[in-house]
């Protein structure tokens, strides 16, 4: 009697053991199936165009495999201007870092602070949303371009390249900006440096400056190559515009 119910105590131990074991495998399949959720990630920074209509920040986003991606978007504002841009995102579950710039709907932005909000919206079966919510400081965005001919003067003594810079209002240009000329000659090199104060009023200005040969020889027509850097000041930090090109010496 007694080997009867431990015999039926011993198929009872093992249908349990075989029924959680059942159980335990159908939740880890649940739980791999379970569809990975979107993510984004907002950067603290962001730079202001030139005539505060724009800003532009980074993100790093993924959408999953197999998912449908619903909107991702970037939302910015200020106490007098706000604004909202989407952008693209493929679901292959690769995290991808991209820069949204997004235009002001009302008034200019301004340099300072501004609160942005990411996020992602995905759909499998069901909808998911990953969102992340940042005070960003608001940089200048220094736009500089050098023009592709310097003129020479002096016979060579010199020459003379246009410039233009933009920079937000707010911040201030500084005399540490400069331009750089130098020539591969045969048997030797022509450059020069001259210095600069950028205008920062939101508009686009153009100064021709004069850069002399200091290095021993003078500058002659043909390609040289240019180099500049726009330097400003704003919340006492430093910011750089830089363009560098093949320029053409002509008379």
């Amino acid at each position: 009697m007694r080997s009867h119910k431990l015999l039926r105590r011993v198929r009872w131990f093992a249908l349990t053991v075989l029924l959680v074991g059942l159980v335990g495998a159908d939740a880890t399949s649940a739980f791999a199936a379970r569809p990975r959720p979107p993510v984004v990630d907002l950067g603290t920074a962001a730079l202001l165009a030139p005539d505060g209509r724009s800003m532009s920040v980074e993100v790093i986003a993924s959408c999953p495999e197999r998912s449908t991606l619903v909107e991702a978007f970037v939302t910015v504002s200020q106490p007098q201007a706000s604004g909202r841009a989407s952008f693209p995102l493929p679901c292959d579950d690769l995290l991808r870092p991209v820069r949204v710039t997004v235009q002001s709907s009302n008034a200019p932005f301004t340099l300072g602070d501004a609160q942005g909000t990411a996020a992602v919206i995905v759909k499998r079966g069901k909808t998911q949303q990953a969102q992340d919510s940042e005070l960003l400081l608001v940089q200048p965005n220094v736009v500089v371009a050098l023009a592709n001919t310097a003129l020479l003067r002096d016979g060579g003594e010199a020459v003379l390249i246009d410039v233009t810079v933009a920079c937000p209002l707010g911040a201030v240009g500084l005399a540490s900006s400069d331009v750089g000329v130098g020539q591969d000659q045969m048997g030797g090199l022509a450059a020069g440096v001259a210095s600069y104060v950028p205008t920062c009023d939101g508009q686009p200005h153009t100064v021709s400056i004069r850069v002399t040969a200091t290095a021993g020889r003078l500058f002659q027509t043909g390609s040289a190559l240019a180099t500049t850097f726009a330097a400003v000041e704003a919340g006492g930090n430093e910011f750089l515009g830089v363009d560098q090109k093949t320029i053409q010496i002509v008379n």
